[in-house]
């Protein structure tokens, strides 16, 4: 069994009656065995060998003195045991760990690049998602689609601040910045998303300029992996907005993938902006409103035209 835990904290081993809670612990990131058919003594020699906490159901395996944690977990529903463990055994799971164990094999999860995953997942896939991750046990491929943002807040709901809401204000959660063009909207938001010190990912806009004249935008994710031609004066296109073409097609390849990867594994959203170019793509769109939505803060700028 593999003892070490992507959150630095305690290691599991969960009887029979708990397989639901072990694999939302391996959601958390923590290393949490599952003991399906295994005897009580199995279990017991498992976490003497690797030091592990039982979790457990049966009361006879909870009178046991043993030199490890023993939990004997209330609640019936997988929430509420989530809570019990939480708060019995102080956990603070850091949302940077999520989604990093698989969830069927419990081992850490490796990154994988989009050029080896021909044939591995479904070409939409492909073709909207640039980061994957792999199991190196049973080969189950895992990328950043929009149930695994619906994860990250239930999981969020669940354990409140313990599930990564501390450190940004959840009061006003939404923060959209809002001024003429070149008043200094993204210098402001950059600094922020520093400034706060929290995981913060999503996406920004800058100008193309040649001959010392503006000529079109870059979309750019936040930590420069991916970018693309926004719009051009001479970008022939169906989505026009003034004098420019808008290439919807960079903009759902790196602007929507950008924004759902910071859904599912940030503490803040970044979208440097959200204006008419943007707004030409319906999965922008809805890909906007998760954000807007989700327990993730936000932090956005809104062209003023007035």
């Amino acid at each position: 069994m593999n003892s070490e835990s992507r959150q630095g904290g305690p290691t599991f081993v969960a009887d029979a009656m708990l397989g639901r809670l072990a694999k939302t612990l391996r959601m958390l990131g923590y290393d949490a065995a599952y003991a399906a058919h295994a005897p009580d003594e199995e279990i017991r020699l498992a976490a003497l060998r690797d030091g592990r906490v039982i979790l457990t159901r049966d009361r006879e395996i909870a009178a046991t003195r043993l030199p490890v944690r023993v939990v004997l977990v209330e609640g019936d529903r997988v929430a509420d045991q989530l809570r019990f463990v939480a708060r019995e055994l102080g956990l603070s799971p850091d949302p940077a760990g999520f989604f990093s164990r698989c969830l069927r094999c419990n081992v850490p999860v490796t990154e994988a690049h989009a050029d080896e995953m021909g044939g591995l997942v479904p070409p939409y896939v492909l073709a909207t998602q640039s980061r994957f991750a792999r199991c190196p046990s049973c080969g189950r491929v895992y990328w950043a689609a929009t149930h695994v943002a619906r994860a990250r807040a239930w999981l969020r709901s669940v354990l409140g601040e313990r599930g990564g809401g501390a450190g940004v204000a959840t009061r006003r959660k939404n923060v959209l910045v809002t001024g003429r063009p070149g008043v200094g909207k993204t210098t402001l938001i950059r600094a922020v998303a520093s400034r706060l010190g929290v995981r913060a990912m999503g996406f920004v806009t800058r100008e193309i300029r040649e001959g010392g004249e503006r000529v079109g935008f870059l979309i750019e994710d936040l930590d420069g992996s991916a970018s693309g031609v926004l719009a051009r004066v001479d970008l022939e296109s169906p989505y026009r907005v003034g004098r420019y073409g808008v290439n919807r097609d960079d903009l759902e390849r790196v602007g929507v993938p950008a924004v759902e990867r910071a859904v599912a594994g940030a503490r803040l959203v970044v979208m440097d902006e959200i204006g008419r170019m943007e707004l030409c793509s319906e999965r922008f769109q809805r890909a906007v409103l998760t954000a807007l939505d989700s327990p993730v803060a936000v932090l956005a700028t809104v062209q003023d035209r007035s």
